[in-house]
C-alpha cells in the first residue's frame, strides 16, 4: 500500500515500482487536441506527484518532441527527482545506432534527465529485424541513455521474438492500445505477455474520452479515431459504466482505468489538467466488486474481436522504407 492507499506495481522482472496508473503526456504536446498551457501541464504533473503517481509516458514523435520538454520543464518545477519513472520511446524508423542515439540524445536534453525506460514505439519496417531493434535499445541502455527497456505495439509473436533476441537486458514493458472498448490485446498479446514476464501498458485505455462519457468529436485526434467513435455511440456500454460509477461514487473513467487495472495492465490516461491525475489516482485506489467487472465485461464482449483478433496498431509503417516514414512524420504528423 503506498501514498493514501495508492498501490505499486512493479514492471516486468526489473524491479522498477511504479504507480498503478501512469500519467501520459502525448495530448499535451499534441496539436490534435487543441493544445494544452505549460501551466496546466505543470499543474497536473505537481497534482499527480502528490497523490502518489509516479509514471510518466511521452516520446520523441510527441507533438514533434514539445511533449518531452512540457514534461520535462513540470518535472523541474515540481522538483521531481527520487522514484520518479519517465518513460519515452524512439520512433520506429530509427533502425541504425546513430538514429536511436540521436533520438534519445535529444530526448535527454528536451527532458532534462535520461529516461528510465526506452520503449521502440512500433515494430521495424521490413527488412529489419526484431533482433535488430532489440540490439539498439541494449546498446541505449549499456550506454547509459535509458535504464531499462521494452518495445510498444509489438504483437504476441513480435514480443516473443524481442524476448528471445534479449542478450544482456529484459523486455520490461510492451505498450499497445487497449482499453474496453478495443480488446484485441487479449486474444494472444496478454497471455504470452503474462507467460514471458513482461508488463503491458495501456495506451488509449479511455478511447480518447468516450469511455469517460466524452459523446462528441470536438477535436481533430476524436474524429480520426474509429474507436472513439463507435464507443461513443455504443448506449448499453456507456450505461454500464455510468451505473458502475454511481454505484462506486467515483467518474466513469476511474471505472475504465480500474477495468485494466484489475487485469494485470497498468494504463496510461492523457493528462492535461490537475483533474486528470486526481482521476488517474482515484483509479489507482480504485478496486472493481467482481459483478460489476462481469458486467463491463459482458457489456464489452464484442470489442474482443471488432477490431481484429490479431494485433496491428501502427503495423502499415513496416511496409514503408525508414527514410520515407521520416519524412511522413516530419512533414505530414508533426502534431501527433
Amino acid at each position: 500500500m503506498g501514498v493514501g492507499g495508492l498501490l505499486y506495481v512493479v514492471l516486468g522482472r526489473s524491479g522498477l515500482r511504479v504507480s498503478r496508473v501512469g500519467l501520459g503526456l502525448w495530448q499535451a504536446g499534441s496539436r490534435l487536441w487543441g493544445g494544452v498551457s505549460l501551466g496546466d501541464v505543470v499543474a497536473a504533473a505537481e497534482r499527480g506527484l502528490e497523490l502518489g503517481l509516479n509514471l510518466f509516458d511521452t516520446a520523441e514523435l510527441y507533438g514533434a518532441g514539445r511533449s518531452e520538454a512540457l514534461l520535462g520543464e513540470a518535472l523541474r518545477r515540481a522538483g521531481a527527482r527520487d522514484g520518479v519513472v519517465v518513460v519515452t520511446k524512439v520512433a520506429g524508423y530509427r533502425v541504425t545506432w546513430a538514429g536511436v542515439r540521436k533520438a534519445l540524445e535529444g530526448s535527454r536534453r528536451r527532458l532534462g534527465r535520461s529516461p528510465d525506460i526506452v520503449l521502440y514505439h512500433w515494430p521495424p519496417p521490413v527488412p529489419f529485424t526484431v533482433c535488430r531493434v532489440v540490439r539498439l535499445l541494449e546498446r541505449a541502455v549499456d550506454e547509459g541513455l535509458a535504464a531499462y527497456m521494452g518495445v510498444s505495439n509489438f504483437n504476441a509473436r513480435e514480443l516473443e521474438e524481442a524476448v528471445q533476441c534479449t542478450r544482456r537486458h529484459e523486455i520490461v514493458v510492451d505498450q499497445v492500445h487497449y482499453s474496453i472498448a478495443h480488446r484485441v490485446p487479449e486474444n494472444r498479446l496478454i497471455p504470452t505477455a503474462r507467460r514471458l514476464g513482461v508488463t503491458v501498458m495501456a495506451w488509449g485505455p479511455l478511447a480518447k474520452g468516450a469511455l469517460a462519457g466524452k459523446t462528441r468529436a470536438d477535436n481533430m485526434a476524436r474524429r480520426l479515431d474509429p474507436v472513439f467513435r463507435e464507443a461513443a455511440r455504443d448506449d448499453k456500454l456507456l450505461e454500464t459504466l455510468r451505473r458502475a460509477a454511481e454505484k462506486l461514487g467515483v467518474s466513469m473513467a476511474v471505472v475504465a482505468l480500474a477495468w485494466l487495472h484489475g487485469r494485470g495492465v497498468v494504463p496510461v490516461a492523457g493528462v492535461r489538467r490537475p483533474r486528470h491525475a486526481e482521476e488517474a489516482a482515484k483509479a489507482a485506489r480504485t478496486e472493481l466488486p467482481p459483478e460489476i467487472a462481469g458486467e463491463i465485461d459482458e457489456a464489452s464482449k464484442k470489442y474482443v474481436a471488432r477490431w481484429g483478433t490479431c494485433y496491428n496498431e501502427l503495423h502499415w509503417n513496416r511496409y514503408i522504407p525508414p527514410p520515407l516514414q521520416h519524412l511522413i512524420y516530419r512533414l505530414i504528423l508533426r502534431g501527433i
